[in-house]
């Protein structure tokens, strides 16, 4: 008696199954959207996390006041990073979530600043720096002055692109949730959308313009690949074959261009999914030639270290092009009242559905229990 006792007392009660109020179209899309944005988040807070660690790892013993402050930056890259990644695990996974939290997570993505402004620091200081002993071209390569700064230049603007790409990345995200979390998520509409992608693929466009330039001026002075000893450029730390650089300049070039030029259609293409895959293409690219194959040439894995840390850089600047373009072909250009819109017939016709199965699943316990304790 006492065991069957027990059940009943254990047993859910109808209550529990009692049919809430159907929640409208609107609401789902929100939710669906903060999860969206959330999942997003963690992706890029692993990458930035995850490309912080080689630096970590190398300079645990640093001896300048130059590579102190990179390990500092590096550490602060990891910090942001997992906090990062932090709210985007509540938001996807558990669901849960504030302002709070995510304004931390803002706040942190701020550091970024920091890893920024020393790589800045970094090419400053080799750009002025004596040619023969100027980190970008090997001594062998006689270089002039004149070459050590057209280098440094296009490393300049390639850190520009790359880091704004990833760091602007991470803030989009973060800031998105916010604005849902505030109550205003009628602020990203598909025009917000339209003019956040002509940045970024502008931002790709001045990457692929870098590669483009760097591997074309290495073939006009020192000729075609492999090199001898690679030369780096700080964001694309080995070149050996320059005619790789100049490839996918131009392939981040072209979809860069297709990127700005469709951001400037008034009109939406909601059927085509062909510029996300040519960004996939893209990313695809960037790995396997710019990334694993100057790597891998170099002699006895000396750069190995370098392949996860790039390919988690180019990751925000390959993603946002393809992202952005989808929102501003698929988001309405004026937001009021969608997400309040209320569920299609059919939708409302399955919800009252599954409340009334769980109601009789419901029942259906209660009397079992009822019958064993009886016995």
């Amino acid at each position: 008696m006492s065991t069957s006792s027990q059940k009943v007392s254990n047993a859910p009660s109808a209550a529990v199954f009692k049919p809430q109020s159907i929640p409208t179209a609107g609401a789902e899309r929100l939710k669906s959207d903060y999860r969206m944005y959330g999942g997003l988040l963690l992706t890029l807070g692993i990458c930035a996390a995850y490309g912080s660690f080689a630096d970590i790892a190398t300079l645990d013993s640093p001896n300048s006041a130059l590579q102190v402050a990179t390990l500092v930056a590096a550490i602060l890259q990891a910090v942001f990073g997992l906090t990062c990644m932090f709210v985007g695990l509540c938001s996807v996974v558990m669901d849960i979530g504030n302002t709070k939290l995510t304004t931390l997570a803002c706040v942190c993505i701020q550091l970024a600043w920091c890893p920024f402004l020393v790589g800045l620091t970094t090419i400053g200081m080799g750009i002025v720096a004596d040619p023969a002993e100027n980190p970008w071209i090997p001594a062998i390569y006689n270089p002039t002055a004149a070459h050590v700064k057209f280098v440094g230049s296009m490393a300049f603007f390639g850190l520009i692109a790359a880091a704004i790409g990833m760091v602007g990345s991470l803030a989009f995200f973060s800031f998105s949730m916010h604005a849902i979390q505030a109550g205003n998520p009628e602020h990203r509409s598909g025009l917000y959308f339209r003019g956040r992608a002509k940045t970024y693929n502008g931002l790709l466009m001045l990457a692929g313009f870098t590669q483009l330039a760097i591997g074309s001026f290495i073939i006009n002075k020192y000729g075609n690949g492999p090199l001898e000893q690679p030369i780096n450029a700080f964001v694309y730390p080995v070149i050996y074959f320059p005619e790789i650089s100049i490839t996918v300049g131009l392939v981040q070039m072209i979809v860069g261009f297709i990127g700005i030029a469709r951001s400037l259609r008034k009109s939406q293409d909601k059927e085509s999914t062909w510029f996300q895959a040519l960004c996939f293409f893209m990313y695809i690219c960037i790995i396997s030639m710019q990334i694993l194959s100057q790597v891998a040439y170099a002699p006895g894995g000396t750069a190995a270290a370098a392949a996860p840390t790039l390919a988690c850089v180019y990751f925000g600047l390959s993603l946002m092009p393809a992202f952005l373009d989808w929102k501003m072909n698929h988001t309405p250009n004026n937001l009021e009242g969608y997400y309040e819109d209320i569920l299609e017939p059919k939708q409302e016709l399955f919800l009252e559905m599954e409340q009334s199965i769980k109601k009789n699943n419901s029942n259906d316990y209660n009397f079992e229990t009822t019958n064993d304790s009886n016995v």
